[in-house]
């Protein structure tokens, strides 16, 4: 069996964007009269992103948010197709992405710079990435080592609990756009989560940051959100 994970590169195909609805700026836009409560962040952006495969990645959406503007910039996408790469060739094309933006340098082999890493739970990040990494046979790429997981700063925030993504956009009002459990439809979901939370104030710090040398995860909120059964979301 093949330990690749296949992903679409066919992203110059109409329907293949038609099929994943990837016009995101529409479905993101922020009045600016609503961004005057937000306050600063210590990143100038912010990454979301929304994995999906149980077994092996078969998805891979990441939507970059401007901390200031809270407007799209750029999104990075790559999804099960006819057409597959080796998730190397992903993480190379993603570090390029990543590079374009400044938000990363391989001379200095460092974490991301200016910029942080937003999830729906800690799956995406402690579980799902390194797990792939080393099916793959690569080193844990060293930008993946801290993220913000949204949930925990939404209960810490507004003082009530979400378990999901789901839950958290009922609470707030948002309706749901596209097909949950579709990567890129969740992050499009979960970033519109993460503009209101800015819009309403919140402070967006990281939540857990992993050991280099032991790669055990370190949590930096005392009140957070924990799932015996280990679910995903």
């Amino acid at each position: 069996m093949s330990n690749l994970v296949t992903f679409s590169i066919q992203m110059d195909d109409p329907s293949h964007l038609e099929k994943f609805n990837h016009d995101c700026s529409k479905d993101l836009q922020v009045n600016g009269t609503d961004i005057e409560k937000k306050c600063s962040q210590n990143v100038d952006f912010l990454l979301v992103i929304d994995l999906e495969g149980k077994v092996e990645i078969l998805e891979f959406p990441v939507l970059l948010i401007d901390a200031k503007s809270l407007s799209l910039v750029d999104f990075f996408h790559r999804v099960w197709h006819d057409t597959a790469q080796p998730f190397k060739e992903v993480m190379q094309q993603f570090e390029a992405w990543l590079s374009q933006h400044n938000l990363w340098e391989k001379e200095k082999g460092s974490r991301l710079t200016r910029a942080a890493f937003v999830t729906c739970g800690n799956w995406d990040l402690k579980t799902k990435i390194p797990q792939q990494c080393e099916v793959s046979g690569i080193k844990l790429p060293p930008y993946f080592m801290e993220w913000i997981n949204l949930k925990d700063v939404y209960l810490n925030f507004y003082g009530r609990e979400a378990r999901g993504m789901m839950s958290m956009m009922k609470q707030l009002e948002i309706p749901l756009l596209g097909c949950h459990h579709l990567g890129i439809d969740d992050s499009k979901n979960i970033a519109r989560v993460l503009q209101r939370m800015l819009v309403d104030g919140a402070f967006m710090q990281l939540t857990a940051k992993r050991n280099p040398g032991s790669q055990k995860v370190e949590f930096l909120f005392e009140n957070r959100i924990q799932h015996p059964s280990r679910q995903r979301r």
